[in-house]
């Protein structure tokens, strides 16, 4: 992977701090058990999935817990697949306030729904993410490098990083839950928040970060902490900051040499077509 200044990641970090958190290099938490009463959100059904390699299986146990995943069990009946349909058409920012969003993204994830946590992002941030990040990056054009598909790939990646650590603690069927409460949730203070919005040039007006969450496995007791995201309100909806995603996770899963080189093939095609 090219070696990128490590100020594009901290620069990314706005709203979460410039933690140095990464997806395969720290070590897990402890795991905190925590009860299935205190359990907030529905729970889905981890199923089977191949890892990426051996030893990514191997190191699952010394990995820091960048992202979330797991795969929702198939509905068994007319009404909930009707439910379920329903949910999904309506407004990806429809949230009536931060604590749901958070529980919405949450599921996402655990429900390995990448499509649904890239709808949560709000396009000016995505805008101003890659203006800002553009010139530490030798001349490569941002929003070709951090393009939808591109982005969702590196969920998907940070998600099957959860799942190896699921494997880890648990095994094939366990049910996997997570807890998010209202506490766990802190408000950004004012002038970091206009901070933020001058760096981006965005304008949102309210902030929080879920520093901690919590996956539990039910079936056998197991816990371990997930990773932090930020959550943004503007025009009354709200969003999942995509440069705090970016910074605190998905960075690590940006595969830039491809797409680097699929940048360069872009432009390349364009100029060959005039």
């Amino acid at each position: 992977m090219r070696k990128y200044p490590i100020l594009l990641i901290c620069t990314a970090m706005l709203l979460t701090g410039c933690s140095g958190k990464s997806g395969s290099s720290e070590s897990v938490t402890e795991t905190v058990p925590a009860s299935a009463a205190s359990v907030t959100t529905t729970t889905a059904e981890q199923t089977t999935a191949s890892t990426t390699t051996a030893a990514a299986t191997t190191t699952a146990a010394a990995a820091t817990v960048s992202g979330q995943t797991t795969t929702a069990p198939a509905t068994d009946t007319t009404a909930s697949s009707t439910e379920t349909s329903t949910e999904k058409k309506k407004d990806a920012h429809d949230d009536p306030d931060v604590l749901t969003a958070a529980r919405r993204y949450y599921q996402a994830c655990l429900d390995h729904d990448a499509d649904t946590v890239y709808s949560m992002f709000e396009k000016s941030e995505i805008d101003g993410y890659c203006k800002m990040i553009e010139p530490q990056l030798s001349g490569e054009p941002a929003k070709e490098i951090f393009r939808r598909a591109a982005v969702i790939r590196a969920i998907e990646a940070s998600m099957d990083n959860v799942r190896e650590i699921m494997d880890y603690y648990g095994k094939s069927g366990d049910k996997w839950s997570f807890e998010v409460k209202e506490e766990d949730l802190e408000q950004i203070e004012a002038d970091e928040l206009n901070e933020f919005n001058k760096s981006l040039s965005t304008s949102f007006t309210k902030a929080y970060t879920c520093q901690y969450m919590i996956y539990n496995d039910e079936t056998n007791g197991e816990s371990f902490t997930g990773n932090s995201a930020s959550f943004v309100e503007k025009d009354g909806k709200w969003y999942l900051s995509f440069s705090s995603s970016m910074g605190s996770d998905l960075i690590f899963f940006m595969n830039f040499d491809e797409q680097v080189e699929t940048a360069s093939t872009s432009e390349a095609s364009s100029e060959a077509a005039k």
